[in-house]
């Protein structure tokens, strides 16, 4: 077996403990961390840093010839063994993580793939699909046991292979990561459009295995709706779905390797609709006077046909919060507000991003008819100050957790999505399950949450919430999982979705009956025993009913 250079050591180097690279960060302002204190007291204690030189690994146990690349670098594994949720964070910083995987595999093609599943199948070994490690689901955890686990890193299934332009079709290798995606096309005049707050970091086979949304899902899609055709490699044998505009030659094959998390197979590429990309790109802040009016606007926007790339609804605390990390910023910010008291509205204003894309005149021509059906809803104006803003820091957001964590807070995120008529009832059911953790201090819960991804028929709600996280990571972990189970709880007594674009992991598993009927479910298993007939693949997530919130 030989070794290959871990992907830690390429020249930006990936952090260990924490989201992204190293160098990265996005500092707490002082603004929020006094909002954070008027709610959560300011006796937080620093979380530990995970500290290298006192790092010891297991040894792996071994495992046969894979037909391809491994390596078992002690870094190596450790850099592949969690996701990047709120518990693998704390499990990673504390030096606390439960299982390595025992070897990371680089198949270069297909028939290195192949080779490599055939010995994990006649070894009994356990696989975990990896692409940019992400998830935050449980969803490349290595599973506890005895089986050697072996992470496969889909790196080597990488880059653009053809663009046909004349039909707008793009083959890309799984493994490929958002910015080389955007780099390829882009150089060639056409974008993906798809811009997940993962997207430096997360690949177009992660995208694809999740049913992944960007941000700009509204005027671009899902990634359901961007893929034409794709490969997957199997254990029980090889898909290759063609890339066709549209077919009804039975039950579409491509929704069911769709959101499959490396369950059903191996994703090794795909055959993406691109579009010829925009030549300019506008997104403008306005202030709303409060939550309702903000979601029957987002509605009349939406249902209305505008060409929109994005919209972005924060409720009064998530505006709040994103005045105090920059985003208000904006010579507009004070007087829109001065004037919504003068209209008896304070505290409860909304902040709402839209954006458009293409020629100027497209542009003023959309945000001229948005204004139309802005207005009867009260909404001022903030300017394309705060929206360059965001657009600046969009994906450096997720580095504000590990800063967080630096002062002993912890911030997590969940989402979900129902019909405009239900959303209403799950923004609050889940609120209430989040924020009524407990009277102690220690468990007060200040939640946020913004609307996204909207469409005709209903929207996503993302929710952030705080708490003093524990110094000792079990409890923190324990605390977290109290608060996940209520709130999926709740999300599933409310009529929403388990999961709008993180996909459902091995933490939402358990629920996932609930959504798909036990029929459904029943169906999705027998699938899975068909291409997967060992259960080799990432057993531990989709179908599997165990909780394992605090694994």
């Amino acid at each position: 077996m030989s070794d290959k250079k871990s992907s830690i050591d390429s020249k930006r180097a990936l952090r260990l403990d924490g989201w992204g690279f190293v160098g990265e960060s996005f500092a707490v302002s002082p603004a929020l961390l006094d909002w954070l204190a008027a709610r959560l007291g300011d006796k937080s204690e620093a979380l530990p840093s995970f500290d290298p030189e006192a790092f010891r690994a297991p040894e792996p146990a071994p495992v046969p010839e894979l037909g391809c690349a491994a390596s078992t670098d002690a870094f190596d594994r450790l850099a592949h063994a969690r996701g990047r949720g709120f518990p693998d964070l704390v499990h990673l910083r504390s030096g606390t993580v439960a299982r390595l995987p025992d070897a990371v595999a680089r198949p270069g093609d297909e028939t290195e793939l192949q080779s490599l599943l055939d010995a994990a199948q006649k070894h009994g070994l356990r696989i975990v699909p990896w692409g940019g490690g992400t998830s935050v689901t449980g969803g490349v955890n290595a599973p506890a046991g005895a089986a050697p686990v072996v992470t496969v890193d889909l790196g080597g299934f990488s880059g653009l292979e053809s663009l046909d332009e004349e039909s707008g079709l793009a083959v890309f290798g799984a493994g490929t990561i958002g910015p080389r995606i955007e780099a390829a096309l882009g150089d060639r005049g056409f974008t993906l459009g798809h811009f997940p707050q993962s997207w430096e970091l997360s690949t177009l086979g992660g995208w694809i295995a999740t049913r992944s949304a960007g941000q700009e899902s509204l005027g671009y899609g899902r990634i359901e709706s961007m893929v034409a055709g794709l490969d997957l490699t199997a254990p029980g044998g090889r898909l290759e779905i063609p890339a066709l505009p549209a077919s009804a030659a039975g039950p579409d094959l491509r929704q069911l390797v769709l959101g499959s998390e490396g369950r059903f197979g191996v994703i090794t590429r795909a055959t993406m609709r691109v579009r010829r990309r925009p030549e300019h790109q506008r997104v403008e802040a306005l202030l709303v006077p409060d939550w309702a009016s903000g979601v029957e606007a987002s509605r009349s926007l939406v249902q209305a046909g505008l060409p929109l790339s994005m919209l972005r609804l924060s409720d009064a605390p998530e505006t709040e919060v994103a005045m105090a990390v920059g985003l208000g910023k904006s010579a507009w910010a004070p007087l829109a507000r001065a004037w919504l008291r003068l209209r008896g509205i304070g505290t409860n204003s909304c902040l709402m991003l839209l954006g458009a894309g293409g020629t100027p005149s497209r542009i003023d021509a959309c945000f001229e008819r948005a204004w139309t059906l802005l207005r009867p809803h009260g909404a001022v104006s903030l300017g394309a100050g705060p929206g360059r803003h965001w657009l600046a820091d969009r994906f450096r957001h997720p580095y504000l957790r590990d800063s967080l964590l630096d002062l002993g807070l912890a911030t997590e995120t969940l989402e979900t999505a129902a019909p405009w008529s239900r959303l209403g009832h799950l923004y609050r059911a889940v609120g209430r399950a989040l924020a009524g953790s407990g009277s102690r201090r220690e468990l007060v819960v200040p939640v946020l949450c913004h609307l996204s991804h909207p469409y005709r028929d209903g929207a996503s709600l993302y929710f952030t919430f705080f708490f003093r996280c524990p110094r000792d990571p079990d409890e923190a972990v324990a605390h977290w999982a109290r608060l996940k189970r209520r709130a999926t709880d709740a999300i599933v007594a409310a009529g929403g979705t388990l999961s709008h674009h993180h996909g459902v992991g091995s933490w939402h598993a358990p629920w996932l009956p609930h959504e798909a009927g036990e029929s459904g479910w029943r169906a999705l298993r027998r699938l899975a025993q068909e291409l997967d007939p060992r259960g080799v693949l990432n057993s531990r997530v989709l179908l599997d009913r165990t909780d394992r919130l605090e694994e």
